[in-house]
């Protein structure tokens, strides 16, 4: 289960996303990326307040988009040390989400973390703003997370 945590904080944030094969699943390998759609579900809380996303679909392609946005914050230490906000937002703008790589003195490396919920993609479905969270992950989770996802994409796309 693809899972990002906040790192040494409380209370703890926890965004989950699972990708699904279930209706709205859409796959067949001769067409372009952007035919083909996956469903997923998306979970952000606090431990006191819970924000979930259903019956939400990324194409192929906003996936692709997606997994190589992190692909880029995860590399980014690699490359250079002017870190740049690294930013991703749903095709239909139901979540954005932004990975900041930070210099710190901590013995993990960390990435600040930006996540902002569409209230109108909410079952509350209020249209006209966002509810956000800004918290600290460790570099290592976020691999953690990217492999779980390209894991599950894997099983999805071979099944």
């Amino acid at each position: 289960m693809p899972v990002i945590r906040n790192y040494c904080h409380k209370p703890v944030i926890e965004l989950e996303l699972n990708l699904c094969d279930g209706e709205g699943f859409i796959y067949d390998k001769n067409q372009k990326d952007y035919l083909n759609w996956i469903p997923y579900k998306f979970r952000i809380t606090d431990g006191k307040n819970e924000y979930e996303l259903d019956e939400m679909s990324f194409s192929l392609e906003g996936l692709k988009c997606f997994l190589n946005k992190i692909d880029m914050a995860l590399n980014e230490r690699n490359i250079t040390t002017e870190y740049k906000r690294i930013e991703y937002c749903g095709s239909e703008n139901e979540f954005e989400i932004v990975f900041q790589n930070v210099d710190d003195y901590y013995e993990d490396l960390i990435i600040e973390t930006e996540v902002w919920v569409n209230a109108a993609c909410l079952p509350i479905q209020q249209p006209g703003y966002s509810i956000g969270y800004q918290f600290i992950i460790r570099l290592k989770d976020l691999e953690k997370f990217s492999e779980d996802l390209k894991e599950q994409l894997k099983k999805l796309l071979e099944s």
